[in-house]
């Protein structure tokens, strides 16, 4: 088996939310395995805008340092 490197951009981590989101308006309930995917996309967004954030900060030298 061959190893792939792939990006997910924070515009395909908004895209996937809003798939799920869009989703799960027409369907009752979803899994918890569903639930669980979700908040992973959800949490690895929230971390990848907070590490975008942090080099900005330190790149541009503006903002406060952590």
């Amino acid at each position: 088996m061959m190893g792939v490197h792939v990006v997910i951009t924070m515009k395909d981590c908004k895209n996937i939310l809003l798939w799920y989101e869009l989703y799960f308006k027409k369907k009752k309930k979803p899994t918890q395995s569903d639930i669980n995917t979700y908040t992973k996309f959800k949490a690895f967004a929230i971390s990848e805008k907070d590490d975008d954030d942090r080099f900005n900060r330190i790149v541009n030298r503006t903002g406060k340092n952590d």
